[in-house]
Protein backbone atom coordinates (compact mmCIF):
# COMPACT_ATOMS: atom_id res chain seq x y z
CA UNK A 1 0.00 0.00 0.00
CA UNK A 2 2.91 2.35 0.72
CA UNK A 3 4.24 1.87 -2.83
CA UNK A 4 0.78 2.61 -4.29
CA UNK A 5 0.52 5.85 -2.31
CA UNK A 6 4.00 6.84 -3.46
CA UNK A 7 3.16 6.20 -7.14
CA UNK A 8 -0.12 8.11 -6.92
CA UNK A 9 1.71 10.96 -5.20
CA UNK A 10 4.19 10.98 -8.06
CA UNK A 11 1.34 11.42 -10.54
CA UNK A 12 -0.19 14.18 -8.41
CA UNK A 13 3.10 16.09 -8.34
CA UNK A 14 3.52 15.63 -12.07
CA UNK A 15 0.00 16.95 -12.66
CA UNK A 16 0.75 20.00 -10.54
CA UNK A 17 3.89 20.69 -12.57
CA UNK A 18 1.95 20.33 -15.81
CA UNK A 19 0.01 23.43 -14.87
CA UNK A 20 2.99 25.35 -16.19
CA UNK A 21 2.16 24.10 -19.68
CA UNK A 22 -1.08 26.07 -19.55
CA UNK A 23 0.93 29.28 -19.32
CA UNK A 24 2.55 28.39 -22.66
CA UNK A 25 -0.85 28.22 -24.38
CA UNK A 26 -2.56 31.33 -25.60
CA UNK A 27 -5.43 32.60 -23.50
CA UNK A 28 -7.63 32.58 -26.59
CA UNK A 29 -7.23 28.81 -26.93
CA UNK A 30 -7.97 28.19 -23.27
CA UNK A 31 -11.02 30.47 -23.22
CA UNK A 32 -12.28 28.99 -26.49
CA UNK A 33 -12.06 25.40 -25.26
CA UNK A 34 -13.71 26.26 -21.93
CA UNK A 35 -16.56 28.17 -23.55
CA UNK A 36 -17.09 25.49 -26.18
CA UNK A 37 -17.12 22.73 -23.57
CA UNK A 38 -19.60 24.67 -21.45
CA UNK A 39 -21.74 25.29 -24.52
CA UNK A 40 -21.74 21.60 -25.38
CA UNK A 41 -22.67 20.70 -21.81
CA UNK A 42 -25.49 23.24 -21.93
CA UNK A 43 -26.71 21.86 -25.26
CA UNK A 44 -26.78 18.30 -23.93
CA UNK A 45 -28.54 19.56 -20.80
CA UNK A 46 -31.24 21.23 -22.92
CA UNK A 47 -31.54 18.14 -25.14
CA UNK A 48 -32.03 15.79 -22.18
CA UNK A 49 -34.47 18.21 -20.54
CA UNK A 50 -36.51 18.42 -23.72
CA UNK A 51 -36.54 14.64 -23.91
CA UNK A 52 -37.87 14.34 -20.36
CA UNK A 53 -40.61 16.86 -21.14
CA UNK A 54 -41.52 14.99 -24.32
CA UNK A 55 -41.86 11.73 -22.40
CA UNK A 56 -43.99 13.47 -19.80
CA UNK A 57 -46.33 14.71 -22.55
CA UNK A 58 -47.01 11.09 -23.59
CA UNK A 59 -48.98 10.46 -20.42
CA UNK A 60 -48.75 7.29 -18.36
CA UNK A 61 -46.27 5.41 -20.51
CA UNK A 62 -44.05 8.48 -20.64
CA UNK A 63 -44.01 8.80 -16.85
CA UNK A 64 -42.99 5.16 -16.61
CA UNK A 65 -40.18 5.71 -19.11
CA UNK A 66 -38.79 8.77 -17.31
CA UNK A 67 -37.75 6.67 -14.32
CA UNK A 68 -36.84 3.60 -16.37
CA UNK A 69 -34.45 5.76 -18.37
CA UNK A 70 -32.21 5.90 -15.32
CA UNK A 71 -31.67 2.13 -15.50
CA UNK A 72 -31.18 2.15 -19.27
CA UNK A 73 -28.84 5.16 -19.19
CA UNK A 74 -26.48 3.73 -16.58
CA UNK A 75 -26.66 0.26 -18.12
CA UNK A 76 -25.50 1.64 -21.47
CA UNK A 77 -22.79 3.76 -19.87
CA UNK A 78 -21.62 0.77 -17.86
CA UNK A 79 -21.25 -1.38 -20.99
CA UNK A 80 -19.35 1.40 -22.77
CA UNK A 81 -17.12 1.89 -19.73
CA UNK A 82 -16.36 -1.83 -19.63
CA UNK A 83 -15.43 -2.02 -23.32
CA UNK A 84 -13.40 1.17 -23.19
CA UNK A 85 -11.60 -0.01 -20.06
CA UNK A 86 -10.48 -3.23 -21.77
CA UNK A 87 -8.90 -1.27 -24.62
CA UNK A 88 -7.42 1.43 -22.38
CA UNK A 89 -5.97 -1.22 -20.05
CA UNK A 90 -4.06 -2.79 -22.92
CA UNK A 91 -2.57 0.59 -23.90
CA UNK A 92 -1.84 1.73 -20.35
CA UNK A 93 -0.29 -1.57 -19.22
CA UNK A 94 1.53 -2.88 -22.27
CA UNK A 95 2.13 0.15 -24.53
CA UNK A 96 3.56 2.43 -21.88
CA UNK A 97 7.32 2.72 -21.32
CA UNK A 98 6.61 3.46 -17.66
CA UNK A 99 5.43 -0.12 -17.09
CA UNK A 100 8.76 -1.61 -18.16
CA UNK A 101 10.62 0.88 -16.01
CA UNK A 102 8.50 0.22 -12.91
CA UNK A 103 8.83 -3.56 -13.35
CA UNK A 104 12.55 -3.11 -12.66
CA UNK A 105 11.87 -1.09 -9.48
CA UNK A 106 11.12 -2.55 -6.02
CA UNK A 107 7.38 -2.37 -6.65
CA UNK A 108 5.31 -5.59 -6.24
CA UNK A 109 3.53 -6.60 -9.47
CA UNK A 110 0.16 -6.56 -7.71
CA UNK A 111 0.66 -3.01 -6.48
CA UNK A 112 1.86 -1.92 -9.92
CA UNK A 113 -1.27 -3.49 -11.44
CA UNK A 114 -3.54 -1.51 -9.10
CA UNK A 115 -1.64 1.68 -9.91
CA UNK A 116 -1.97 1.19 -13.67
CA UNK A 117 -5.65 0.20 -13.23
CA UNK A 118 -6.31 3.54 -11.49
CA UNK A 119 -4.54 5.31 -14.36
CA UNK A 120 -6.70 3.43 -16.85
CA UNK A 121 -9.85 4.35 -14.91
CA UNK A 122 -8.88 8.02 -15.07
CA UNK A 123 -8.36 7.91 -18.85
CA UNK A 124 -11.64 6.01 -19.31
CA UNK A 125 -13.96 7.98 -17.04
CA UNK A 126 -13.59 11.61 -18.13
CA UNK A 127 -16.07 11.16 -21.00
CA UNK A 128 -18.48 9.40 -18.60
CA UNK A 129 -18.65 12.43 -16.33
CA UNK A 130 -18.98 14.67 -19.39
CA UNK A 131 -22.18 12.78 -20.26
CA UNK A 132 -23.61 12.23 -16.80
CA UNK A 133 -23.53 15.87 -15.68
CA UNK A 134 -26.11 17.15 -18.22
CA UNK A 135 -28.28 14.04 -17.83
CA UNK A 136 -28.48 14.29 -14.03
CA UNK A 137 -28.88 18.07 -14.20
CA UNK A 138 -31.76 17.78 -16.66
CA UNK A 139 -33.43 15.13 -14.52
CA UNK A 140 -33.05 17.29 -11.40
CA UNK A 141 -34.54 20.30 -13.20
CA UNK A 142 -37.41 18.21 -14.58
CA UNK A 143 -38.21 16.76 -11.15
CA UNK A 144 -37.56 20.13 -9.42
CA UNK A 145 -34.85 18.68 -7.21
CA UNK A 146 -32.29 20.87 -5.38
CA UNK A 147 -28.87 21.43 -6.90
CA UNK A 148 -27.19 19.34 -4.21
CA UNK A 149 -28.80 16.29 -5.84
CA UNK A 150 -26.33 16.70 -8.73
CA UNK A 151 -23.34 16.94 -6.37
CA UNK A 152 -24.40 13.90 -4.33
CA UNK A 153 -25.04 11.76 -7.38
CA UNK A 154 -21.68 12.70 -8.91
CA UNK A 155 -20.03 11.55 -5.69
CA UNK A 156 -22.21 8.44 -5.83
CA UNK A 157 -20.96 7.63 -9.34
CA UNK A 158 -17.26 7.45 -8.38
CA UNK A 159 -17.41 3.80 -7.14
CA UNK A 160 -19.60 2.96 -10.14
CA UNK A 161 -16.89 4.17 -12.53
CA UNK A 162 -14.13 2.46 -10.57
CA UNK A 163 -16.03 -0.83 -10.51
CA UNK A 164 -16.55 -1.04 -14.28
CA UNK A 165 -13.00 0.12 -14.96
CA UNK A 166 -11.58 -2.55 -12.64
CA UNK A 167 -13.80 -5.19 -14.25
CA UNK A 168 -12.49 -4.19 -17.68
CA UNK A 169 -8.91 -4.37 -16.40
CA UNK A 170 -9.56 -7.80 -14.90
CA UNK A 171 -11.10 -9.05 -18.16
CA UNK A 172 -8.08 -7.84 -20.14
CA UNK A 173 -5.57 -9.43 -17.74
CA UNK A 174 -7.40 -12.77 -17.76
CA UNK A 175 -8.04 -12.91 -21.51
CA UNK A 176 -4.57 -11.89 -22.66
CA UNK A 177 -2.76 -15.09 -21.53
CA UNK A 178 -5.33 -17.20 -23.36
CA UNK A 179 -5.05 -15.16 -26.55
CA UNK A 180 -1.26 -15.07 -26.32
CA UNK A 181 -0.65 -18.76 -25.72
CA UNK A 182 -3.33 -20.34 -27.90
CA UNK A 183 -3.49 -19.10 -31.48
CA UNK A 184 -6.87 -20.77 -32.00
CA UNK A 185 -8.38 -18.63 -29.23
CA UNK A 186 -7.67 -15.49 -31.26
CA UNK A 187 -10.22 -16.67 -33.78
CA UNK A 188 -12.48 -18.62 -31.43
CA UNK A 189 -13.53 -15.56 -29.39
CA UNK A 190 -14.62 -13.42 -32.40
CA UNK A 191 -16.18 -16.49 -34.02
CA UNK A 192 -18.23 -17.20 -30.88
CA UNK A 193 -19.42 -13.59 -30.76
CA UNK A 194 -20.44 -13.68 -34.42
CA UNK A 195 -22.19 -17.03 -33.95
CA UNK A 196 -24.15 -15.66 -30.99
CA UNK A 197 -25.16 -12.58 -32.99
CA UNK A 198 -26.18 -14.73 -35.97
CA UNK A 199 -28.23 -17.01 -33.71
CA UNK A 200 -30.04 -14.03 -32.25
CA UNK A 201 -30.76 -12.70 -35.72
CA UNK A 202 -32.14 -16.07 -36.88
CA UNK A 203 -34.30 -16.25 -33.77
CA UNK A 204 -35.84 -12.81 -34.26
CA UNK A 205 -36.05 -12.75 -38.08
CA UNK A 206 -38.48 -12.29 -39.74
CA UNK A 207 -40.34 -9.96 -37.36
CA UNK A 208 -43.60 -11.32 -36.10
CA UNK A 209 -46.78 -9.48 -37.06
CA UNK A 210 -48.43 -7.47 -34.33
CA UNK A 211 -51.69 -5.70 -34.14
CA UNK A 212 -51.54 -1.91 -34.22
CA UNK A 213 -48.98 0.42 -35.60
CA UNK A 214 -46.69 0.65 -32.56
CA UNK A 215 -44.97 -2.37 -31.02
CA UNK A 216 -45.06 -3.03 -27.33
CA UNK A 217 -42.83 -1.14 -24.95
CA UNK A 218 -40.59 -4.13 -24.39
CA UNK A 219 -39.96 -4.61 -28.11
CA UNK A 220 -39.58 -0.89 -28.68
CA UNK A 221 -36.86 -0.69 -26.01
CA UNK A 222 -35.57 -4.29 -25.85
CA UNK A 223 -32.73 -3.57 -23.41
CA UNK A 224 -35.14 -2.32 -20.74
CA UNK A 225 -35.49 -5.72 -19.10
CA UNK A 226 -31.74 -6.26 -19.12
CA UNK A 227 -31.07 -2.84 -17.63
CA UNK A 228 -33.62 -3.39 -14.84
CA UNK A 229 -32.02 -6.57 -13.48
CA UNK A 230 -31.15 -6.02 -9.79
CA UNK A 231 -27.77 -7.79 -10.02
CA UNK A 232 -26.25 -5.23 -12.39
CA UNK A 233 -24.08 -2.49 -10.85
CA UNK A 234 -25.94 -0.08 -13.13
CA UNK A 235 -29.16 -1.01 -11.29
CA UNK A 236 -27.51 -0.22 -7.96
CA UNK A 237 -26.39 3.13 -9.34
CA UNK A 238 -29.78 4.00 -10.85
CA UNK A 239 -31.75 2.81 -7.83
CA UNK A 240 -29.44 4.79 -5.56
CA UNK A 241 -30.05 7.91 -7.64
CA UNK A 242 -33.80 7.46 -7.47
CA UNK A 243 -33.60 6.81 -3.71
CA UNK A 244 -31.60 10.01 -3.41
CA UNK A 245 -34.35 11.86 -5.29
CA UNK A 246 -36.95 10.41 -2.88
CA UNK A 247 -34.83 11.31 0.14
CA UNK A 248 -34.54 7.68 1.26
CA UNK A 249 -31.10 7.94 2.82
CA UNK A 250 -31.11 4.40 4.21
CA UNK A 251 -31.37 2.97 0.69
CA UNK A 252 -28.78 5.46 -0.56
CA UNK A 253 -26.20 4.39 2.02
CA UNK A 254 -27.00 0.70 1.52
CA UNK A 255 -26.58 0.76 -2.27
CA UNK A 256 -23.48 2.97 -2.07
CA UNK A 257 -21.97 0.49 0.39
CA UNK A 258 -22.74 -2.34 -2.03
CA UNK A 259 -20.90 -0.48 -4.80
CA UNK A 260 -17.91 0.26 -2.56
CA UNK A 261 -17.74 -3.37 -1.36
CA UNK A 262 -17.70 -4.61 -4.94
CA UNK A 263 -15.01 -2.07 -5.85
CA UNK A 264 -12.82 -3.40 -3.03
CA UNK A 265 -13.45 -7.00 -4.13
CA UNK A 266 -12.63 -6.12 -7.77
CA UNK A 267 -9.45 -4.38 -6.55
CA UNK A 268 -8.36 -7.54 -4.72
CA UNK A 269 -9.04 -9.65 -7.83
CA UNK A 270 -7.11 -7.22 -10.05
CA UNK A 271 -4.17 -7.27 -7.64
CA UNK A 272 -4.16 -11.09 -7.58
CA UNK A 273 -4.36 -11.24 -11.39
CA UNK A 274 -1.49 -8.75 -11.62
CA UNK A 275 0.73 -10.84 -9.36
CA UNK A 276 0.12 -13.86 -11.58
CA UNK A 277 -0.05 -12.46 -15.11
CA UNK A 278 1.44 -8.96 -15.39
CA UNK A 279 5.13 -9.80 -15.83
CA UNK A 280 4.70 -12.79 -18.22
CA UNK A 281 2.05 -10.94 -20.22
CA UNK A 282 4.23 -7.85 -20.55
CA UNK A 283 7.16 -9.97 -21.70
CA UNK A 284 4.94 -11.94 -24.08
CA UNK A 285 3.44 -8.83 -25.67
CA UNK A 286 6.82 -7.23 -26.27
CA UNK A 287 8.35 -10.49 -27.50
CA UNK A 288 5.42 -10.99 -29.90
CA UNK A 289 5.82 -7.41 -31.11
CA UNK A 290 9.46 -8.11 -31.97
CA UNK A 291 8.91 -11.40 -33.80
CA UNK A 292 9.23 -11.57 -37.52
CA UNK A 293 5.87 -11.82 -39.25
CA UNK A 294 4.99 -13.15 -42.65
CA UNK A 295 3.56 -10.79 -45.20
CA UNK A 296 -0.19 -11.09 -45.17
CA UNK A 297 -2.56 -11.46 -48.07
CA UNK A 298 -4.36 -8.16 -47.50
CA UNK A 299 -1.42 -5.78 -47.88
CA UNK A 300 -0.35 -6.73 -51.46
CA UNK A 301 -3.97 -6.33 -52.54
CA UNK A 302 -4.14 -2.99 -50.74
CA UNK A 303 -1.02 -1.88 -52.57
CA UNK A 304 -2.74 -2.59 -55.90
CA UNK A 305 -5.99 -0.90 -54.85
CA UNK A 306 -4.11 2.26 -53.88
CA UNK A 307 -2.09 2.29 -57.07
CA UNK A 308 -3.55 5.66 -58.09
CA UNK A 309 -1.74 7.36 -55.18
CA UNK A 310 1.92 8.49 -55.26
CA UNK A 311 4.27 5.80 -54.02
CA UNK A 312 5.46 7.60 -50.89
CA UNK A 313 1.91 8.32 -49.70
CA UNK A 314 0.83 4.78 -50.57
CA UNK A 315 3.74 3.31 -48.61
CA UNK A 316 2.95 5.34 -45.50
CA UNK A 317 -0.73 4.36 -45.65
CA UNK A 318 0.22 0.68 -45.84
CA UNK A 319 2.60 1.16 -42.91
CA UNK A 320 -0.23 2.62 -40.83
CA UNK A 321 -2.49 -0.28 -41.85
CA UNK A 322 0.15 -2.74 -40.63
CA UNK A 323 0.37 -0.95 -37.29
CA UNK A 324 -3.44 -0.92 -37.01
CA UNK A 325 -3.74 -4.67 -37.67
CA UNK A 326 -0.95 -5.53 -35.23
CA UNK A 327 -2.39 -3.48 -32.38
CA UNK A 328 -5.43 -5.14 -30.72
CA UNK A 329 -6.17 -1.89 -28.88
CA UNK A 330 -7.11 -0.29 -32.20
CA UNK A 331 -8.89 -2.90 -34.31
CA UNK A 332 -10.75 -4.47 -31.36
CA UNK A 333 -12.43 -1.22 -30.30
CA UNK A 334 -13.27 -0.29 -33.90
CA UNK A 335 -14.74 -3.74 -34.47
CA UNK A 336 -16.78 -3.58 -31.27
CA UNK A 337 -18.35 -0.18 -31.83
CA UNK A 338 -19.04 -0.51 -35.54
CA UNK A 339 -20.11 -4.14 -35.09
CA UNK A 340 -22.66 -3.17 -32.43
CA UNK A 341 -24.02 -0.46 -34.71
CA UNK A 342 -24.29 -2.89 -37.62
CA UNK A 343 -26.10 -5.39 -35.38
CA UNK A 344 -28.53 -2.68 -34.29
CA UNK A 345 -29.18 -1.55 -37.88
CA UNK A 346 -29.82 -5.14 -38.96
CA UNK A 347 -32.53 -5.40 -36.29
CA UNK A 348 -34.38 -2.21 -37.15
CA UNK A 349 -37.14 -4.18 -38.87
CA UNK A 350 -37.20 -6.69 -36.04
CA UNK A 351 -38.05 -3.76 -33.77
CA UNK A 352 -40.78 -2.67 -36.23
CA UNK A 353 -39.19 0.72 -36.81
CA UNK A 354 -39.83 0.48 -40.55
CA UNK A 355 -43.63 0.54 -40.01
CA UNK A 356 -43.64 3.68 -37.89
CA UNK A 357 -45.09 6.92 -39.31
CA UNK A 358 -42.79 8.95 -41.60
CA UNK A 359 -42.02 11.50 -38.88
CA UNK A 360 -40.72 8.78 -36.54
CA UNK A 361 -38.73 7.02 -39.26
CA UNK A 362 -37.18 10.35 -40.19
CA UNK A 363 -36.26 10.96 -36.54
CA UNK A 364 -34.72 7.50 -36.15
CA UNK A 365 -32.77 7.92 -39.40
CA UNK A 366 -31.16 11.13 -38.17
CA UNK A 367 -30.50 9.62 -34.74
CA UNK A 368 -28.69 6.82 -36.53
CA UNK A 369 -26.65 9.44 -38.38
CA UNK A 370 -25.78 10.96 -35.01
CA UNK A 371 -24.68 7.58 -33.66
CA UNK A 372 -22.41 6.79 -36.62
CA UNK A 373 -20.90 10.28 -36.61
CA UNK A 374 -20.31 10.26 -32.85
CA UNK A 375 -18.47 6.93 -33.06
CA UNK A 376 -16.40 8.27 -35.96
CA UNK A 377 -15.51 11.32 -33.86
CA UNK A 378 -14.58 9.11 -30.90
CA UNK A 379 -12.41 6.74 -32.95
CA UNK A 380 -10.80 9.62 -34.82
CA UNK A 381 -9.90 11.30 -31.54
CA UNK A 382 -8.61 8.07 -30.01
CA UNK A 383 -6.68 6.56 -32.92
CA UNK A 384 -6.11 9.08 -35.72
CA UNK A 385 -5.17 12.07 -33.56
CA UNK A 386 -2.18 10.45 -31.75
CA UNK A 387 -0.64 8.86 -34.89
CA UNK A 388 1.99 11.55 -35.47
CA UNK A 389 2.84 11.73 -31.78
CA UNK A 390 3.31 7.95 -31.64
CA UNK A 391 6.06 8.19 -34.24
CA UNK A 392 8.10 9.20 -31.21
CA UNK A 393 11.86 9.52 -31.42
CA UNK A 394 11.87 7.77 -34.82
CA UNK A 395 10.13 10.74 -36.44
CA UNK A 396 13.55 11.89 -37.67
CA UNK A 397 13.41 8.96 -40.12
CA UNK A 398 10.42 10.59 -41.78
CA UNK A 399 12.33 13.86 -41.82
CA UNK A 400 15.19 12.22 -43.75
CA UNK A 401 12.93 10.19 -46.06
CA UNK A 402 12.54 11.23 -49.73
CA UNK A 403 9.29 12.99 -48.99
CA UNK A 404 8.03 16.05 -47.12
CA UNK A 405 6.18 16.35 -43.84
CA UNK A 406 3.26 17.80 -45.76
CA UNK A 407 2.96 14.56 -47.71
CA UNK A 408 3.21 12.60 -44.45
CA UNK A 409 0.26 14.62 -43.17
CA UNK A 410 -1.59 13.93 -46.43
CA UNK A 411 -0.97 10.19 -46.04
CA UNK A 412 -2.41 10.23 -42.51
CA UNK A 413 -5.43 12.18 -43.72
CA UNK A 414 -6.15 9.98 -46.74
CA UNK A 415 -5.71 6.78 -44.74
CA UNK A 416 -8.29 8.00 -42.23
CA UNK A 417 -10.69 9.10 -44.99
CA UNK A 418 -10.52 5.73 -46.76
CA UNK A 419 -11.02 3.65 -43.61
CA UNK A 420 -13.69 5.72 -41.85
CA UNK A 421 -15.48 6.56 -45.09
CA UNK A 422 -15.90 2.96 -46.21
CA UNK A 423 -17.42 1.86 -42.88
CA UNK A 424 -19.62 4.94 -42.36
CA UNK A 425 -21.09 4.87 -45.90
CA UNK A 426 -21.84 1.15 -45.55
CA UNK A 427 -23.59 1.66 -42.21
CA UNK A 428 -25.61 4.63 -43.48
CA UNK A 429 -26.73 2.64 -46.53
CA UNK A 430 -27.77 -0.25 -44.27
CA UNK A 431 -29.69 2.04 -41.90
CA UNK A 432 -31.58 3.81 -44.69
CA UNK A 433 -32.48 0.52 -46.39
CA UNK A 434 -33.74 -1.12 -43.18
CA UNK A 435 -35.87 1.93 -42.32
CA UNK A 436 -37.27 2.27 -45.89
CA UNK A 437 -36.80 6.04 -45.81
CA UNK A 438 -37.27 8.18 -48.95
CA UNK A 439 -34.46 8.60 -51.43
CA UNK A 440 -33.78 12.19 -50.37
CA UNK A 441 -33.11 11.10 -46.78
CA UNK A 442 -30.79 8.34 -48.03
CA UNK A 443 -28.81 10.78 -50.14
CA UNK A 444 -28.52 13.28 -47.29
CA UNK A 445 -27.44 10.54 -44.86
CA UNK A 446 -24.62 9.48 -47.19
CA UNK A 447 -23.60 13.10 -47.75
CA UNK A 448 -23.50 13.80 -44.02
CA UNK A 449 -21.45 10.64 -43.40
CA UNK A 450 -18.98 11.68 -46.12
CA UNK A 451 -18.70 15.25 -44.77
CA UNK A 452 -18.21 14.00 -41.22
CA UNK A 453 -15.53 11.58 -42.41
CA UNK A 454 -13.57 14.39 -44.06
CA UNK A 455 -13.92 16.70 -41.04
CA UNK A 456 -12.98 14.03 -38.48
CA UNK A 457 -9.95 12.99 -40.54
CA UNK A 458 -8.82 16.57 -41.14
CA UNK A 459 -9.26 17.70 -37.53
CA UNK A 460 -7.62 14.61 -36.08
CA UNK A 461 -4.58 14.77 -38.37
CA UNK A 462 -4.29 18.56 -38.40
CA UNK A 463 -4.61 19.08 -34.65
CA UNK A 464 -2.47 15.98 -34.08
CA UNK A 465 0.30 17.81 -35.97
CA UNK A 466 -0.29 21.12 -34.16
CA UNK A 467 -0.21 19.52 -30.68
CA UNK A 468 2.32 16.78 -31.51
CA UNK A 469 3.92 15.23 -28.40
CA UNK A 470 6.93 13.06 -29.24
CA UNK A 471 7.76 12.27 -25.60
CA UNK A 472 4.53 10.50 -24.70
CA UNK A 473 4.11 6.82 -25.69
CA UNK A 474 0.69 6.18 -24.15
CA UNK A 475 -2.11 6.94 -26.67
CA UNK A 476 -4.67 7.41 -23.88
CA UNK A 477 -2.51 10.10 -22.27
CA UNK A 478 -2.05 11.85 -25.63
CA UNK A 479 -5.78 11.87 -26.29
CA UNK A 480 -6.53 13.17 -22.79
CA UNK A 481 -4.36 16.24 -23.30
CA UNK A 482 -5.33 19.74 -24.37
CA UNK A 483 -5.16 19.05 -28.11
CA UNK A 484 -7.09 15.79 -27.86
CA UNK A 485 -9.87 17.46 -25.91
CA UNK A 486 -10.04 20.34 -28.38
CA UNK A 487 -10.19 17.85 -31.27
CA UNK A 488 -13.07 15.89 -29.76
CA UNK A 489 -15.00 19.05 -28.86
CA UNK A 490 -14.65 20.47 -32.38
CA UNK A 491 -15.74 17.17 -33.95
CA UNK A 492 -18.82 16.95 -31.75
CA UNK A 493 -19.58 20.63 -32.32
CA UNK A 494 -19.48 20.22 -36.10
CA UNK A 495 -21.65 17.12 -35.81
CA UNK A 496 -24.34 19.07 -33.98
CA UNK A 497 -24.06 22.17 -36.18
CA UNK A 498 -24.12 20.20 -39.43
CA UNK A 499 -26.79 17.58 -38.72
CA UNK A 500 -29.36 19.51 -36.68
CA UNK A 501 -30.34 21.95 -39.48
CA UNK A 502 -30.90 19.08 -41.90
CA UNK A 503 -32.94 17.17 -39.32
CA UNK A 504 -35.16 20.20 -38.70
CA UNK A 505 -35.64 20.78 -42.44
CA UNK A 506 -36.70 17.19 -43.12
CA UNK A 507 -38.97 17.22 -40.08
CA UNK A 508 -40.75 20.29 -41.47
CA UNK A 509 -40.94 18.79 -44.97
CA UNK A 510 -43.04 15.85 -43.78
CA UNK A 511 -45.48 17.97 -41.77
CA UNK A 512 -49.00 17.96 -43.26
CA UNK A 513 -49.10 21.76 -43.41
CA UNK A 514 -49.65 23.11 -46.94
CA UNK A 515 -48.53 26.58 -45.89
CA UNK A 516 -45.10 25.24 -44.98
CA UNK A 517 -44.29 24.29 -48.59
CA UNK A 518 -41.80 21.64 -49.57
CA UNK A 519 -38.85 23.44 -47.96
CA UNK A 520 -36.60 23.24 -51.04
CA UNK A 521 -34.91 26.55 -50.28
CA UNK A 522 -34.33 25.61 -46.65
CA UNK A 523 -32.92 22.24 -47.69
CA UNK A 524 -30.55 23.86 -50.17
CA UNK A 525 -29.43 26.30 -47.47
CA UNK A 526 -28.82 23.51 -44.96
CA UNK A 527 -26.83 21.48 -47.50
CA UNK A 528 -24.80 24.54 -48.48
CA UNK A 529 -24.07 25.23 -44.81
CA UNK A 530 -22.97 21.61 -44.30
CA UNK A 531 -20.61 21.57 -47.28
CA UNK A 532 -19.22 25.05 -46.68
CA UNK A 533 -18.56 24.53 -42.97
CA UNK A 534 -17.03 21.08 -43.61
CA UNK A 535 -14.75 22.44 -46.33
CA UNK A 536 -13.58 25.45 -44.33
CA UNK A 537 -13.03 23.46 -41.13
CA UNK A 538 -11.15 20.66 -42.89
CA UNK A 539 -8.99 23.03 -44.92
CA UNK A 540 -8.20 25.17 -41.87
CA UNK A 541 -7.20 22.16 -39.75
CA UNK A 542 -4.98 20.67 -42.47
CA UNK A 543 -3.31 24.02 -43.14
CA UNK A 544 -2.64 24.53 -39.43
CA UNK A 545 -1.13 21.03 -39.19
CA UNK A 546 1.02 21.53 -42.29
CA UNK A 547 2.23 24.91 -41.05
CA UNK A 548 3.14 23.40 -37.65
CA UNK A 549 5.14 20.56 -39.23
CA UNK A 550 6.83 22.92 -41.67
CA UNK A 551 8.21 25.02 -38.82
CA UNK A 552 9.65 22.00 -37.04
CA UNK A 553 13.06 20.46 -37.76
CA UNK A 554 12.89 16.67 -38.00
CA UNK A 555 15.84 16.07 -40.28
Amino acid sequence: MRELVFLLGKDWRAARHRRRLWSEQSRFKIVFVILFALGLLGGLWALFLQGFRFLESLGGIGLMLVYRLFYLFFFGLGVMLLLSSVVTTYSTFFRSEETGYLLLRPVPPGTLTLYKAIQSAFYTSWAFFFMIIPFIGAFAMHERLPLRFLAWLLLYSVPFVLLYSLLGTLACLLALPLLRRFRAARWAVPAAALAAAAGWLLKTWPPSAESGLFPTLTRLVPAMEWASHPLWPSWWMAEGGLALARGSWADVVLLWSVLVANVLLAGLLVEAAGRRFLLPDWQGVHFAAGRRRRRGVLLPSLDRWLGFLPRDIRTMIIKDVRIFLRDPAQWSQSLLFFGLLALYFLNLRTLHYHVLPPAWRNLIAFLNIFSVCSIMASLGARFVYPQLSLEGHSVWILGLAPTTMGRVLAAKFLGSVFSLGAVSLLLMTLSAWMLSVPGAVRAVALLVALAMTVVVSALSTGLGAVFIDLKQRNPSAIVSGFGGTLNLVLNLGFMLAGILPLGVVFHLRIQPDPAAGNGTTALAGALAWLLLSAGLLAAGALYAGWNSLRRREFG
